[in-house]
């Protein structure tokens, strides 16, 4: 893969999730109760406050997609790092059981969708944080 397929793809990818973030804290900040009810949290409050911050965090990462490669490399491991914490999270909600079945459901599908987004970004900007290689045609 060239380093310009490797950034191209780091920029879409950390697209997806900045409108996967946006979309999902979106959902709960509009219908909080109806997510709070499905996942089994009994403070609507916690939904929203949730909602928010992944608002938040999906315009940032939106921002970041579009920054220029010195700065891009080292944000995207920022939201790599962010997204295995996510992971870390929802196992740790998920093995308490306080979600309910069908919250346990989302709550699981999204983490792997983040895994998936947090592997995918780390990949690629290990590709570009390497230092360029020469060829041997080009350093003759």
């Amino acid at each position: 893969m060239t380093r310009t397929t490797a950034l191209h793809r780091l920029r879409l990818v950390l697209a997806a999730n900045a409108v996967f973030s946006m979309t999902s804290g979106l959902i709960a900040l509009v219908a909080g109760s109806w997510m709070s009810r499905t996942l089994g949290i009994d403070h609507v409050v916690l939904t929203r406050i949730l909602g928010a911050g992944l608002v938040l965090f999906g315009t940032a990462v939106g921002l970041l997609s579009r920054l220029a490669e010195n700065r891009l490399v080292p944000g995207a491991l920022v939201v790599s790092i962010a997204d295995a914490s996510w992971v870390v999270g929802t196992v740790l909600v998920v093995a308490t059981g306080v979600l309910t079945g069908a919250g346990n459901m989302i709550a699981i599908a999204v983490g792997l969708v983040v895994a998936d987004f947090g592997a995918a970004q780390y990949r690629l900007r290990s590709k570009l944080a390497r230092p360029a290689t020469l060829t041997t045609a080009a350093a003759a």
